[in-house]
């Protein structure tokens, strides 16, 4: 299937959603909603929450606790037939509420684990940033993981996808580090190791939200 290898739904206690969101909070831009919208889109199919059929998506089961966080865009897909994906992707846009809603009810789940902390915006938003040293910490590990001889987890694969996707890794670690991860990648995906399915799933998921976007 499309999302076959895709991460598990929490690993480590935090889901790849809750990881990219330490990494990426504070960049509600097109490149944003593509990687996170990607993340939340696996993650529930994955957990067999959500169904493609065509360019439709619809519910295929219950929402476990362990991806409460992404309850928004599970109850936007909770209708009577599946519903297209450009019409979650319309309404989870930058400047939409849903995906704000979104990104708030994640953040409220690293709050919880102590590993963000809630800003006041205009209009009384609410948004999250990452504990301090947290994004810089995680982007670290994850380079080392995926340039060191064991490679890594299929969680940390497809997060690299979605966070070279979005320049996150170049803006915050540089150009330099971005081209190694970029690499390690490339050497990567041909393995057929689980981590290349999970890489090829997360790319498969964002090239289909890129897609519908256009």
């Amino acid at each position: 299937s499309l999302l076959r290898g895709w991460s598990g739904a929490v690993q480590e206690a935090v889901n790849l959603v809750r990881d990219l969101a330490i990494l990426q909070f504070g960049k509600l831009n097109r490149f944003w909603q593509i990687s996170f919208v990607a993340a939340a889109l696996g993650e529930l199919t994955e957990a067999g929450c959500i169904a493609f059929t065509g360019e439709k998506v619809g519910l295929a089961g219950p929402l476990p606790e362990g991806l409460r966080c992404l309850k928004p865009l599970y109850d936007f897909i909770d209708r009577p037939r599946p519903v297209p994906l450009s019409m979650v992707l319309r309404d989870f846009a930058p400047d939409g509420p849903k995906l704000a809603e979104l990104a708030e009810a994640v953040g409220e789940s690293l709050e919880a684990l102590r590993l963000a902390a809630p800003q006041r915006a205009l209009a009384g938003r609410v948004f999250y940033l990452p504990a301090a040293g947290e994004a810089a910490r995680r982007l670290e590990r994850l380079l080392f993981r995926l340039c060191g001889e064991a490679g890594p987890a299929p969680k940390e694969a497809a997060l690299t996808v979605l966070l070279c996707q979005s320049g996150v890794m170049a803006q915050k670690l540089g150009d330099a580090a971005a081209a190694k991860a970029e690499s390690a990648l490339a050497a990567l995906l041909p393995t057929g190791s689980e981590a290349a399915r999970a890489a090829h799933a997360a790319q498969d998921m964002a090239d289909r939200v890129n897609a519908t976007l256009r």
